[in-house]
């Protein structure tokens, strides 16, 4: 079977200057989307951002299909705990090859987390690109990094942020980004033998409390290569053994 390639790259993360909380319920905090924001709020803990990449042997299509698939993310992500799609784009006008028919996108989702202590419950608003390979998932304050032009192309709109407030949980904003092309560079002899896809995971976070972050800085850094591995495995389970070289 051919070997997939893999690179794992963890931008640096601010240190936080805080200690976890104790807490008498076996160490796991517990923060629900509904919990109300306290009078008076402690500053925001600083962003962090992780990266992980992986080179597979398998259709670009086929892989964006798997990332798309949302509802599947508990069964194989190591810390999600729950995902489930609650709202869907429109049937596609076309059914052009880049849109592969009249398929219909996630565009908002309920999940819930758990790593470094910390179990979060939030909403994610969703936006499949599927013709430059992007599926992004936004909580919290932020914003969507597709242009308006792409935007545009897809039918899509970034509305913001729920005007309550409640929608990212613990987080003041997340920006979880997958992103998955036909790897170009591949050698001529992989391209004869299989179809060579790029993977690429960026995970764009922070923390409305500094002691969250706290309470997860020692798994932080593990979350996207971990992430990125466990789509290798679930890809390699899913879809066709690709040919051997």
């Amino acid at each position: 079977m051919a070997a997939v390639r893999s690179s794992v790259r963890i931008l640096p993360r601010a240190s936080v200057g805080a200690h976890p909380p104790s807490n008498s319920s076996g160490g796991l905090l517990r923060i629900r989307q509904q919990q109300q924001r306290a009078f008076f709020s402690p500053p925001a803990s600083e962003p962090q951002t992780l990266t992980a990449s992986a080179r597979l042997p398998y259709n670009h299509a086929a892989l964006y299909d798997r990332i798309a698939d949302i509802d599947s993310y508990a069964s194989f992500l190591p810390y999600c705990r729950s995902a489930r799609v609650t709202a869907w784009s429109a049937p596609d006008a076309d059914a052009d090859t880049e849109r592969r028919g009249r398929r219909r996108w996630p565009t908002r989702a309920d999940l819930t987390a758990g790593w470094g202590g910390i179990e979060a419950t939030y909403t994610s608003r969703v936006f499949c690109a599927p013709g430059i390979g992007v599926v992004e998932a936004i909580s919290g304050d932020a914003r969507t990094e597709l242009s308006e032009a792409e935007l545009r192309r897809y039918g899509l709109r970034d509305d913001g942020p729920d005007p309550r407030g409640d929608d990212g949980g613990v987080f003041k904003s997340l920006v979880t980004r997958w992103t998955v092309t036909p790897a170009e560079d591949a050698t001529r002899a992989d391209r004869f033998q299989n179809e060579w896809s790029d993977v690429r995971l960026d995970i764009k976070f922070q923390f409305e409390n500094p002691v969250y972050g706290a309470v997860s800085s020692a798994v932080a850094d593990k979350l996207a290569p971990v992430m990125v591995n466990a789509f290798v495995e679930q890809a390699k389970r899913v879809l066709k053994e690709p040919r051997k070289s």
